[in-house]
C-alpha cells in the first residue's frame, strides 16, 4: 500500500469508529479511535487475520478483566497483574502482533467507574469492537492495496540488479581486475535491502491470496509459487556470484606469485567461450525477466555449454603436458575454469527450465 494512502485510510478509519460511538451514544469513544489505528494493516489479508486475532485477543483479555475487576477490584496492582496474564495468553498462541490491542483493552475495561463497573465495561468493550470492525471494513472498502505489480517490478529489478554483477566478477576473473574491499561491502549491504524489499513484498502479497475471487485463486497461487521460485533462483545466482568473486582472487593472487606469465592461446579460447556462455546465458535471463512481468516468452532450447568446453579443455590438457607447462597453473587454472562454467550453465539451466515450465506446474526442477 502507498504510504499516503494508509495514512488516508487510517485517519477515516478513526474518524469513522469514533463517529459510530457518537451516533449510538457509546463512550468514551476515543477506544474505538485506538483500535482502528490497531487493525488497519497494509495488506487486505493482514487486516482479516490482524483483525481476527485483535478480536479473540481482545475477547479473552475483556473476560479477565471484567472477572477481575468485579471480584478484586480494578486498582493498579490488579491492571498489571492482569496485563502479566494477558502477555502470557498471546505468546502461547503465537498472537504476538495484538499484545498491544490486548493491555489496551484491558486496562480500558478495568478503568471503568468502580460503582457501575459492569456495565461501563460491557459499554467499553462494544467500543473496542467498533474500533477492530471499523478499520477492517475501510481497509477492504476504500482503495484496496495490490502487491503483485510492485513486487514483479521489485523481482526483476533485483534480478538485473545480480545478472549485472554476476557478468561483472566473470570478466574480474577474466581480466583479473578485482573491485575494492570497501565497495564489495556496498554492493553486500545494497543487495541485503533490495532482498529485504522483495521479501517484504512478497509477504505482502502472500497474505492476500486467501482473498482473492475463486476464479482466481488458482492462477494467483501458481503465480506466488513462480515469484517463489524465482526468488530462489536469484538468491541462488547470488551466492554463486559471490564464489566467482573468490575465484578471481585466488586467481589474481596465484599469478603474481608465478610471475604474471603470458596467457596462453589455448586458455584465451577458454575465456573466449566462458563469454559466449554467459551471452546465452543473458539471453535467458532477459526471457525470464519477460515472464515475471506477465508477457508471453519464446520457448528456448536446453543449454549445451559442457560439452563445447570438453573439447577445448582437452586440447589444453594436451597441449600444456606437450609443452611441459607448469603443472601447478594448469590445474588451479584448469579447477576453476570448471566451476565457473559450472555456475554459468546452472544459472542457464535454472532460467531455461523456469522458462519451459507449463502452467499446471506448481514446482520446477531443480538442478543439482
Amino acid at each position: 500500500m502507498i504510504n499516503g494512502a494508509r495514512v488516508i485510510k487510517t485517519g477515516i478509519a478513526v474518524a469513522l469508529s469514533m463517529l459510530i460511538c457518537d451516533i449510538f451514544h457509546v463512550q468514551p469513544a476515543i477506544f474505538a479511535g485506538a483500535t482502528a489505528v490497531l487493525t488497519l494493516q497494509p495488506s487486505l489479508g493482514k487486516s482479516f487475520n490482524n483483525a481476527l486475532e485483535l478480536i479473540l485477543t481482545q475477547f479473552i483479555a475483556i473476560t479477565i478483566a471484567i472477572i477481575l475487576g468485579m471480584t478484586i477490584g480494578g486498582n493498579p496492582l490488579v491492571m498489571g497483574f492482569s496485563t502479566i496474564l494477558v502477555i502470557l495468553i498471546c505468546n502461547r498462541f503465537k498472537w504476538r502482533s495484538s499484545i498491544s490491542g490486548g493491555i489496551m483493552a484491558t486496562i480500558f475495561v478495568l478503568g471503568s467507574p468502580p460503582d457501575e463497573f459492569l456495565t461501563q465495561a460491557i459499554i467499553r468493550s462494544i467500543v473496542i469492537f467498533i474500533g477492530a470492525i471499523s478499520g477492517l471494513v475501510v481497509n477492504v472498502a476504500l482503495a484496496p492495496p495490490h502487491y503483485e505489480m510492485p513486487l514483479r517490478m521489485k523481482l526483476i529489478m533485483l534480478n538485473k540488479f545480480i545478472f549485472q554483477n554476476f557478468k561483472q566478477v566473470i570478466q574480474n576473473y577474466v581480466q583479473l581486475t578485482l573491485p575494492t574491499p570497501k565497495a564489495l561491502a556496498e554492493l553486500e549491504k545494497e543487495i541485503g535491502k533490495l532482498f529485504k524489499e522483495v521479501h517484504d513484498y512478497y509477504d505482502l502479497y502472500k497474505h492476500d491470496l486467501g482473498i482473492a475471487k475463486d476464479n482466481e485463486q488458482a492462477n494467483r497461487k501458481m503465480n506466488a509459487q513462480l515469484y517463489s521460485d524465482y526468488l530462489t533462483y536469484n538468491k541462488g545466482l547470488w551466492q554463486r556470484t559471490k564464489d566467482i568473486f573468490f575465484l578471481a582472487e585466488e586467481r589474481s593472487k596465484r599469478r603474481k606469485e608465478t610471475g604474471d606469465q603470458p596467457i596462453s592461446e589455448d586458455f584465451q579460447q577458454i575465456l573466449h567461450l566462458i563469454n559466449n556462455s554467459l551471452e546465452l546465458f543473458g539471453l535467458y535471463n532477459q526471457e525470464l525477466q519477460e515472464k515475471i512481468a506477465g508477457k508471453t516468452t519464446k520457448y528456448v532450447d536446453e543449454p549445451h555449454i559442457w560439452s563445447k568446453l570438453e573439447a577445448i579443455i582437452n586440447q589444453w590438457q594436451w597441449h600444456s603436458q606437450n609443452h611441459n607447462e607448469a603443472y601447478y597453473l594448469h590445474v588451479h587454472a584448469l579447477i576453476e575454469v570448471s566451476l565457473i562454467t559450472h555456475k554459468i550453465r546452472w544459472a542457464a539451466k535454472e532460467s531455461a527450465l523456469m522458462l519451459d515450465q507449463d502452467n499446471d506446474n506448481h514446482h520446477y526442477q531443480k538442478v543439482q
